[in-house]
């Protein structure tokens, strides 16, 4: 049986600072990228995801967020990193680049979320242009539909979210896994919620269904990777996982 796709790496890894695996016992943490644009649409989110993964899975949910701009020490300690937004955010400097190489190579996921809506956005042309930079030896092409992140909790079939703008998923294979996973549908907006509880956007309830089944498939991916090429393996991931054991 593998181990896990980012305990699997610090092993390998030799350059780049080792990224930790949470202490046993430790929650899963919704973490965020935080820069000086408009990095936060949906500031409550997280709470909503982490309230259909516990009710569904075994996975233990820390309540509150983590957020964190590229020069946190923390990162190194995050197996999965969110990044949402509608607008451009600011250019990465040459060590941010070069900190985002080394956190994917040890082992972490990015998660990018384009919530403008817009077919042609500022936004994805951020993404675009600076994952080109960032990892020059990679592409950013489609996930085929047999790729293991559509399978690893849901058999997930189509790509819920509150725009229809590309409704596939779109990703980067780095270090012989798939470390950048980019959705266009805004996918966390069909999750989130207002003060009072209400949605923020009225979608009819499969479309937010599948949204919701998306991002478990995507914390489930990042947290185990190809570990869960099929069916057989998710009890015993799960149990691992409610543990707190890596």
């Amino acid at each position: 049986m593998k181990t896990p796709v980012f305990l699997a790496a610090l092993l390998a890894l030799s350059a780049a600072p080792p990224l930790r695996a949470e202490p046993p016992g430790e929650r899963f943490v919704w973490s965020q990228w935080r820069h000086s644009g408009g990095w936060d649409p949906y500031p409550g989110v997280h709470r909503e995801v982490a309230a259909f993964l516990t009710s569904v899975t075994s996975v233990l949910c820390a309540d509150e967020r983590r957020e964190l701009d590229l020069s946190d020490p923390a990162l190194f300690s995050t197996p999965m990193l969110v990044l949402s937004g509608r607008q451009e955010p600011p250019p990465l400097q040459e060590e941010e680049r070069r900190v985002l190489r080394d956190w994917l190579g040890a082992g972490g996921f990015l998660w990018i979320d384009d919530a403008s809506g817009l077919k042609v956005s500022p936004f994805d042309r951020w993404v675009r242009s600076t994952l080109r930079t960032a990892l020059p030896d990679a592409e950013l092409r489609p996930l085929p539909q047999d790729h293991v992140l559509f399978k690893t909790f849901f058999l997930a079939r189509r790509v819920g979210g509150r725009a229809s703008v590309s409704g596939v998923v779109e990703g980067v294979d780095w270090g012989g896994r798939t470390a950048v996973v980019y959705t266009r549908d805004d996918v966390l907006g069909a999750l989130a919620r207002d003060p009072l509880g209400r949605p923020v956007y009225e979608l009819g309830e499969a479309r937010r269904l599948d949204a919701r089944k998306l991002t478990l498939n995507i914390v489930m991916y990042a947290l185990t990777g190809s570990y869960k090429a099929d069916a057989v393996h998710q009890p015993f991931i799960l149990e691992k996982m409610r543990q707190g054991t890596p």
